[in-house]
């Protein structure tokens, strides 16, 4: 009985609903968004997009070396880059491209002698392999030469292409320059001689079964190729779940932008 008058006189207070306005929004009001990803060429490249050198002392070179050292030029090494797990370098072949892989710390050529890194490559997997794509087509196996193209020589031109911040060492190819001009103020022969016609055509799935038949060691470098790719590929969408996850944990705001090193879908590479 007590709360009757009061129930009664509340619709009396309430504004009818044709009086029932909404106010108009203020003219600073602007509608709050998130502000978007930095783009990919400001991000810092994780971890595991350090790049490296790998340095070898070349199998029965102590001895020449322990000299050359000595005074300066260097050494006979073997080199190659470590990025993304893998090791790539570059050497002589009969047919087809020279560059070859290897895991890394791995190559038969020499002993392993050093490590030098040559910091992170703002570069994702899938742009590296298109440089290394392009780097097979450009580095022919028979264009080697033990003093003007060789592995320190391709090094040299595949971290400058991952834009690395740091430089290969000049006594890599030291002893290899001074034996060039060396050679051509002695009039010296090089030794290199025509080995039939170059390989440059594209090598594709389909040819792979052929030329197990008729060219092992292209089918070899193809073979090896495709599974770099896949190797490198599923390594990288790993770290970067794991990147994430610890990012995430520590409530980072740009944990989802790690996925330009490992994107969900890929295509692999083919040809020489």
């Amino acid at each position: 009985r007590t709360m009757a008058p009061i129930i009664q006189a509340v619709p009396a207070m309430l504004p009818s609903r044709r009086s029932f306005v909404l106010p108009p929004p203020p003219e600073s009001f602007t509608v709050p968004r998130l502000a978007p990803p930095p783009p990919p060429s400001t991000l810092e490249p994780p971890a595991w997009a350090e790049v490296a050198l790998s340095v070898y002392e070349l199998n029965g070179a102590r001895a020449l070396n322990a000299v050359t050292e000595r005074v300066g030029l260097g050494g006979a090494y073997h080199v190659g880059i470590e990025v993304y797990w893998l090791e790539w370098s570059y050497g002589w072949s009969f047919r087809g491209t020279g560059v070859h892989v290897v895991p890394v710390g791995q190559s038969k050529i020499g002993k392993f002698k050093e490590r030098i890194s040559l910091g992170k490559t703002p570069l994702p997997p899938h742009e590296v392999f298109a440089v290394l794509a392009q780097l097979r087509r450009q580095w022919a196996g028979q264009d080697y030469h033990y003093l003007r193209q060789n592995c320190g020589h391709f090094c040299a031109e595949l971290a400058m292409r991952l834009r690395v911040p740091g430089e290969i060492p000049g006594w890599v190819t030291s002893l290899a320059e001074t034996g060039d001009w060396l050679a051509q103020m002695l009039g010296v022969q090089d030794g290199s001689e025509d080995c039939g016609p170059s390989s440059q055509e594209e090598v594709t799935p389909r040819t792979v079964l052929e030329l197990l038949r008729h060219d092992p060691a292209v089918a070899k470098s193809e073979l090896e190729w495709q599974w770099a790719q896949e190797h490198t590929f599923w390594k990288a969408q790993r770290a970067s779940q794991q990147e994430q996850h610890h990012q995430l944990m520590r409530g980072a705001a740009n944990a989802n932008v790690l996925n330009q090193w490992a994107p969900h879908s890929y295509s692999l590479m083919t040809g020489l």
